[in-house]
């Protein structure tokens, strides 16, 4: 059960914005300072590690609306977090469950959700063929890293989480190209996730948008990325038949938000 001086403290920073600014606004700076983005990570994950629990998940919520209302900063740090959730879900496993306890006890069930693991599709075709090029994986791994426009062509629709990782890394490869391989379905979640942890793609706001408007995304990675996405794009996602009621649903309370 959740502690309710913890519970008092989201409360707290929820009704009063300026006290959860006040949270917020040193892990900004420390974030925005580093250039080198491991050596961010690392800054992000002190800052986490730093605040008490209450804090933490206010905060979090606070990062979110600042996100959402257009600020630059707190965009690029929610962005940081949807790309690497494992900078929130590496801290020690009793206090992620204390999280997970205070967030359900305060009424955030989006954010609750972030703090668990997400199964893979029944419908999801395995993580090992190519049906547009009949080779072995090692050899389309090798493909992958020649400059060689038709084989590009070919393996973005791979189904093999090493090929799309060396495919990636490719630098023939367009944006066009990597937004082909995040919208593509069905797709095995571990391709969709190596996009996602790409440094060099992810960050582009076209293949993050891929990413959320693909039902084959996991439901993790799915809502980490929403607080990333601009308001028109996440209405498109509340009216879509595509998508899971679920997520749907959250947009949309986003929305009311």
């Amino acid at each position: 059960m959740a502690h309710p001086v913890v519970i008092a403290r989201i409360e707290e920073l929820r009704a009063d914005p300026v006290a959860a600014d006040r949270v917020v606004d040193p892990w900004l700076r420390r974030f925005t300072s580093v250039a080198d983005r491991p050596l961010r990570r690392t800054v992000l994950r002190a800052c986490l590690d730093e605040a008490d629990d209450g804090s933490l998940l206010g905060g979090l919520l606070r990062v979110e609306d600042r996100a959402m209302g257009g600020e630059a900063r707190a965009r690029w740090l929610a962005t940081e977090l949807a790309l690497t959730p494992s900078v929130v879900l590496e801290l020690p496993y009793e206090r992620l469950v204390e999280l997970y306890d205070a967030a359900v006890a305060a009424d955030l069930p989006a954010l609750a959700r972030r703090l668990l693991h997400d199964r893979r599709r029944p419908d999801t075709p395995a993580a090992a063929d190519n049906p547009h090029l009949d080779a072995s994986a090692g050899l389309r791994t090798a493909l992958a890293r020649r400059p060689d426009r038709n084989a590009i062509d070919r393996l973005a629709r791979d189904r093999d989480p090493r090929v799309i990782r060396a495919l990636l890394d490719n630098p023939g490869l367009t944006e066009r190209d990597a937004v082909r391989i995040a919208a593509a379905r069905p797709t095995p979640p571990e391709v969709l996730q190596a996009v996602a942890a790409h440094p060099r793609w992810a960050a582009r706001y076209p293949v993050r948008k891929a990413l959320a408007f693909n039902p084959y995304t996991p439901a993790a990675l799915a809502r980490q990325l929403l607080p990333t996405l601009l308001r028109h794009h996440l209405r498109e996602i509340a009216g879509s038949h595509v998508l899971s009621e679920e997520l749907r649903g959250e947009v949309a309370r986003m929305l009311e938000r």
